[in-house]
């Protein structure tokens, strides 16, 4: 995709909430593009601010005819539902939007360009469908070229999916940003992707080239010389359904350091295994250990997601988890990135040479 400026509505009907609307939630919190509109019946007349308490005063409308009126140049779809599919319901929404003239972005496993109506009337308008999850045609086989970086490789793990990896990966690149250094995000989810513009849609990937795909990411940016580049996590690494993925970014990306990500009221593995989670220690050890063959990483600090506990509740558990693994940890954003920062520059710095 091009650099190029966007005008941006977001199609999360019925849906625009936290837990619903993830990709929604990542595009307005970090997209360089600009959302002018949402749209969800369900939540119109609005602002996305009174919804999500972020966002400003972007209207939130009902239908495509409404979002028009603040000029969108994109319809990108914000849910990313388990399954991938588009809510049939919403056909006659992108079929709108396509009418409308509006190029539509989606990171669902349902590919709108190989729809034939989709397609047909896109080629009839002259828009373009961009399926963020189409993986490139060329994949390439891992072979370990990460382990030679001039840039310090950060990979964002978790203690189990949807914990706020990609949240935390873009707070820092943020925060690094902001103190001087070069800093790139590697993008492997749809909304990471959505947001920086490019990268890799990992769970479209054959098994056999993920760790290739994430080597040729991380080594694109280090060829760019930034001094610190931020790996996007997915799943967890012993999750029944999604461990797969996690190997295939830690053997791909060859990490210097680990953020660990974790909701400390999450109980057991999710969305479909009532399997409990490890305990943190046992966390920390199995993602030290399985890279202590190569650059042997460290868990440098730990990012919480506490957005379901209260600040005297986040507060508390910010100091339990901190005292039990004896790392700093912190809610970015609930209570800032700059604790993470501080745990991570130290070691910019001295992959750097500084």
């Amino acid at each position: 995709m091009s650099s190029e400026q966007h005008r941006v509505c977001i199609l999360a009907e019925g849906s625009f909430n936290i837990h619903s609307a993830k990709t929604a939630v990542g595009v307005i919190r970090y997209s360089p593009h600009q959302v002018v509109a949402v749209i969800d019946s369900t939540n119109a007349g609005k602002t996305v601010q009174q919804v999500l308490g972020f966002g400003g005063d972007t209207p939130i409308v009902a239908g495509i005819a409404d979002a028009m009126t603040h000029e969108p140049d994109v319809l990108l779809i914000g849910i990313a539902p388990s399954g991938g599919q588009l809510p049939t319901e919403w056909r006659a929404i992108v079929n709108d939007a396509i009418e409308a003239r509006l190029d539509v972005w989606s990171g669902l496993h349902f590919f709108l360009s190989d729809d034939s109506e989709f397609a047909a009337l896109a080629d009839i308008k002259g828009v373009k469908l961009w399926d963020v999850r189409r993986p490139r045609p060329d994949l390439v086989v891992g072979g370990g070229r990460a382990l030679q970086t001039r840039a310090l490789v950060v990979l964002a793990v978790g203690s189990d999916c949807n914990v706020g990896k990609m949240t935390t990966s873009l707070e820092l690149q943020k925060k690094a940003s902001e103190r001087g250094y070069k800093a790139g995000f590697v993008a492997t989810g749809q909304t990471g992707i959505l947001i920086e513009g490019r990268g890799t849609p990992l769970d479209a990937v054959p098994g056999d080239f993920m760790p290739g795909e994430v080597e040729r990411l991380v080594m694109e940016l280090d060829a760019e010389d930034c001094d610190v580049i931020f790996v996007e996590g997915q799943g967890a690494i012993v999750h029944p359904a999604y461990g797969p993925v996690t190997l295939g970014l830690m053997l791909g990306s060859m990490p210097d350091v680990f953020v660990l990500c974790h909701q400390p009221t999450r109980a057991s593995f999710r969305p479909e295994a009532a399997i409990p989670l490890p305990e943190l220690p046992l966390v920390v050890r199995q993602y030290e250990d399985l890279m202590s063959y190569y650059k042997a990483p460290k868990v440098a600090c730990v990012a919480l997601n506490t957005y379901d506990l209260s600040p005297e509740q986040a507060a508390k558990r910010e100091q339990e988890i901190e005292a039990l693994l004896g790392l700093p940890t912190v809610d970015p954003i609930r209570n800032g990135n700059e604790k993470l920062w501080q745990a991570i520059e130290p070691l910019v710095k001295k992959k750097l040479g500084r």
